[in-house]
């Protein structure tokens, strides 16, 4: 069944019902909803999907053809000589109408043949741009998809008429793979899974919580046993050294020095590898700060990715050897400081849709993690949410902290918290305080406005 993804749809929509010519290029992680997106679009449309092979030229021309000639009703063994006969062929059944053209996984057509994209800049530049045809370019290969974009030499720069970075959806809607579920199983799900919705469409509701995650997981014959070769682009010759600067990140060392350390390499080694998982969107480079000083450290943007290379890489093959139980057993109390740790995410996922909605009382930019190692305070200073106001608000702080426990959030934990604020010169705070198990008297009695108490129950 397919959920949510409005504003993705909205917004192909709205560059369908217009009468000139365009081309999107739409990309992001591998099952991430892509194709899911295009589908839906176009299932009550005038249109042709195709998507490229990662195979030669000749079969994936072939195959483009098939499914020209199944659109056209005509003898379904012609094979076109060119691919820009294929789009003689569609220009001319559009018919100066509206017509949407989807090639998915267009770097498999470009890297078969290393003329295809001059020859698609020949056609749109002289026979595409002054008809109704709307011509979407797909892909899972990030920085493939960017350099059509950004590559001023690439044959198809400043063709684009729009792009669209398809991420995890918005947190209502992941919530809806999870209706039946209990509250707490269902923040424990996107804990681990976040708002993706490959990972959440397999979830047995009929099951329990830990039962998914075993048979998922620890099950030799899971579905996610090899989640990384389902979601992360495909592997290349250094994929070794990729994998262990991934499990050191899942391993919370998250600074170019302590990878560096962790996998015994020098520094400079390890920083040659980062910028090429941050472009593809693998990790995420954020900012701390030594009192002024700032420092960049790295997290791994797909929670159940770093899931798996803090639990499943290194016992995989136990796990295939049908041991898993055991490391399952072994590992489920760091699995539920994985799921505390990422409750950070969740909540920042909730209050970031609110926020863009306008649900919140206040407007506020981006809401990230902050980190301040040596803060005036004389301690560090670690904050689970942070962001500043915008427009009319931006003498506002917004600030989340997040416990994850058997124990009520109590008035010392808060007065901690406000101690922390006080090096943020900042007139007006709004504080948002998620707790797993709820709050005691004294911060419930508080008549503060500016302090907003969040339970499970409201998250779900």
């Amino acid at each position: 069944m397919f959920y949510g993804r409005k504003q993705e749809l909205n917004e192909l929509n709205n560059r369908y019902y217009n009468d000139r010519f365009e081309l999107g290029i739409v990309y992001g992680t591998r099952r991430i909803g892509k194709t899911s997106i295009l589908k839906e679009f176009i299932k009550d449309k005038k249109a042709i999907y195709y998507q490229g092979k990662e195979s030669n030229e000749l079969d994936n021309r072939t195959s483009f053809s098939y499914k020209v000639n199944e659109l056209l009703k005509t003898p379904y063994s012609y094979i076109y000589p060119t691919y820009s006969d294929i789009f003689d062929a569609l220009i001319k059944h559009s018919n100066n109408e509206r017509f949407i053209i989807v090639i998915d996984e267009i770097a498999f057509l470009a890297k078969s043949d290393i003329g295809f994209l001059s020859e698609l800049q020949y056609l749109i530049d002289h026979k595409m741009k002054d008809t109704k045809i709307k011509l979407i370019l797909s892909g899972s290969s990030i920085s493939f998809m960017k350099d059509i974009i950004k590559n001023k030499r690439g044959p198809l720069f400043q063709r684009p008429t729009f792009q669209m970075n398809i991420k995890k959806m918005l947190y209502s809607d992941a919530l809806l793979f999870l209706d039946g579920v209990n509250v707490e199983d269902k923040i424990k799900y996107l804990s681990v899974f976040g708002e993706h919705p490959f990972y959440l469409e397999m979830i047995d509701k009929s099951k329990s919580f830990d039962e998914n995650i075993y048979n998922l997981l620890f099950n030799k014959f899971g579905n996610l046993i090899d989640a990384p070769d389902k979601v992360l682009p495909s592997s290349s010759k250094d994929q070794s050294m990729y994998n262990t600067i991934l499990k050191a990140i899942a391993n919370r060392k998250r600074t170019n020095k302590e990878i560096s350390d962790f996998v015994e390499k020098k520094p400079n080694y390890i920083a040659s590898y980062l910028p090429k998982l941050v472009e593809n969107e693998i990790i995420e480079k954020r900012e701390s700060f030594n009192r002024n000083q700032k420092m960049n450290y790295y997290e791994i943007s797909d929670n159940l990715i770093s899931f798996w290379y803090r639990f499943i890489f290194d016992n995989k093959e136990e796990i295939l050897q049908d041991m898993g139980k055991i490391i399952y057993d072994e590992n489920s109390d760091n699995m539920l400081l994985f799921i505390s740790s990422k409750f950070e995410n969740v909540a920042i996922s909730y209050l970031t849709e609110k926020n863009i909605k306008g649900l919140l009382p206040h407007n506020y930019g981006v809401i990230r993690n902050y980190k301040v190692n040596n803060s005036s305070l004389g301690r560090s200073i670690e904050l689970d949410g942070l962001s500043t106001g915008i427009g009319n608000d931006k003498n506002r702080l917004l600030m989340i902290e997040c416990k994850y426990r058997n124990k009520l959030f109590t008035l010392n934990a808060l007065e901690h918290l406000k101690e922390s604020l006080s090096i943020f010169p900042y007139d007006y705070y709004d504080i948002y305080l998620f707790s797993k198990s709820g709050f005691d008297n004294d911060v419930i009695a508080l008549n503060d406005d500016s302090i907003h108490l969040i339970s499970l129950e409201d998250m779900v």
